[in-house]
């Protein structure tokens, strides 16, 4: 027996915490293709993550690349939590747009599809 949707809990800040992952993810994605396609934006992300991370410079551009994911990703868990938080949100629709987006992310971050779309 199911409750009406007046005594259901909000999901809304599940749904948050799933987009904000993927939104994470997908920043991460165009990060990682700037990088390959500019040489200067690469040095401009090296340089942001060499200013907090220590021994940055061991791994190049990628502390610049995960700080970016975390600003992404902790920004939207902000941003959604405070829209959808109350609400009940449909799963089913959070879920595709969830999927769809690491979809996205997996290809952004795979070296031979970001020379397929910059045409090398």
């Amino acid at each position: 027996m199911t409750k009406p949707e007046s005594q259901l809990k909000p999901n809304g800040r599940a749904a948050a915490a799933m987009l904000a992952g993927m939104i994470g993810l997908l920043v991460l994605g165009i990060v990682q293709t700037g990088t390959v396609a500019s040489s200067d934006f690469s040095a401009f992300v090296f340089n942001v993550g060499k200013a907090w991370v220590p021994s940055a410079a061991g791994i190049g551009p990628y502390s610049g690349k995960e700080t970016f994911l975390l600003i992404g990703w902790l920004g939207s868990w902000i941003l959604l939590h405070f829209a959808l938080g109350k609400r009940n949100v449909e799963m089913k629709i959070a879920a595709i747009v969830f999927i769809v987006g690491l979809a996205i992310s997996a290809l952004l971050v795979y070296t031979p599809f970001i020379h397929f779309i910059l045409g090398r």
